[in-house]
């Protein structure tokens, strides 16, 4: 059996990784994963006692964390000398989960440390055709290293839908059309410039932003900028499978408004559950079986998101209408693409 180590071990944050994981056994693949951290050259140090075939890199900048202490021009200057040390022993596999770590992208070292990767990978994987041309541009990459494979479908993890009507009550939710921005809230994420809209609009919709704030500062800026708007909801607090199982199934419809993104897991998970979308034309990357009645695309929040929105809300949700797209992004045929994409680095 193949043995990989998935580093780092973010299984915490997103079920990526372990949906993954679990169905490369299928495939002959055992994974492992690299937790913790270790100070100098924590990848070399990390992997220095395992046996393994190949490092499977998802999210390079665990290990040059920031920390505002003043080294961190050290944690990004050294992450080449690291790596190279610890691909002595095995292959590399990269994912491009992003093009540049989120809120990250102007640091020094950034590019090279993300092009050293992906230029020492035996494979590298992209989670759509754009995204593979993009890296090629971005990185120098070698086209033929790159394998575009579907993102996985994260809906496994919640179950089916229940009804909207018991979710709305079991969530409290008494309003007619609800509009759903979900996941981490951060900053690239956009949620200001909807907010802004929604108070000016005077839509009729509810606009519900749910998810866990990257911090308590982020927080108290969202909660101020609703302030007392009627049609505006929120809650600002890590969600649990069950209480995102209920968000989306009382939602009529998702909104992302992300500023800029190479992947998105949430807008992957939305169109699993068969919800329609409205996103920025500008996410190019972010490719979701188009053209599809469940998939909207606006330019800016001025020119066409009214009209756009009023369209995608026309559309009702349908679970069972997404049953291709589910398949067609199962984790055991990812896992399969994966499985081949590591044997033919291996036998570069």
């Amino acid at each position: 059996m193949m043995e990989v180590v998935f580093a780092p071990d973010w299984r915490n944050g997103v079920p990526y990784q372990r949906l993954l994981a679990e169905a490369l056994a299928v495939h002959g693949v055992n994974v492992s994963f690299l937790h913790g951290y270790k100070r100098l050259l924590p990848l070399s140090r990390l992997l220095a006692t395992r046996t393994f075939d190949i490092l499977h890199l998802h999210w390079p900048e665990a290990y040059y964390p920031r920390k505002d202490d003043g080294w961190d021009w050290f944690r990004r200057a050294r992450f080449p000398h690291d790596l190279g040390t610890a691909l002595k022993r095995c292959t590399l596999a990269t994912t491009a989960h992003n093009l540049h770590a989120h809120n990250r992208a102007t640091e020094p070292f950034a590019h090279r440390n993300t092009r050293f990767a992906h230029q020492r990978a035996g494979v590298v994987f992209a989670h759509s055709e754009i995204a593979k041309e993009k890296l090629v541009s971005a990185f120098e990459l070698a086209p033929e290293r790159i394998r575009v494979i579907p993102h996985g479908d994260l809906s496994v993890t919640l179950g089916a839908p229940v009804a909207q009507s018991e979710a709305r009550r079991q969530l409290g939710l008494d309003c007619g059309k609800l509009v759903l921005m979900f996941g981490a809230v951060e900053p690239y994420k956009g949620q200001e410039e909807v907010i802004a809209w929604w108070k000016n609009s005077g839509s009729a919709a509810t606009l519900a932003i749910v998810g866990n704030p990257i911090t308590p500062e982020y927080s108290a800026q969202i909660t101020a900028l609703i302030g007392g708007a009627k049609t505006i909801t929120s809650r600002l607090a890590w969600l649990p499978d069950e209480q995102l199982r209920l968000w989306l199934s009382a939602a009529d419809a998702v909104v992302f408004n992300y500023r800029e993104i190479f992947t998105s897991g949430a807008a992957n998970l939305a169109r699993s559950w068969g919800l329609p979308i409205l996103l920025p034309a500008r996410l190019d990357t972010v490719v979701l079986d188009e053209p599809t009645p469940f998939v909207r695309r606006f330019t800016d929040l001025e020119s066409d998101f009214a009209p756009q929105l009023s369209a995608t809300l026309e559309v009702a949700p349908d679970y069972a209408a997404a049953a291709h797209w589910r398949a067609e992004s199962s984790w055991d045929r990812v896992a399969a693409m994966t499985a081949a994409g590591y044997r033919a680095a291996l036998e570069s």
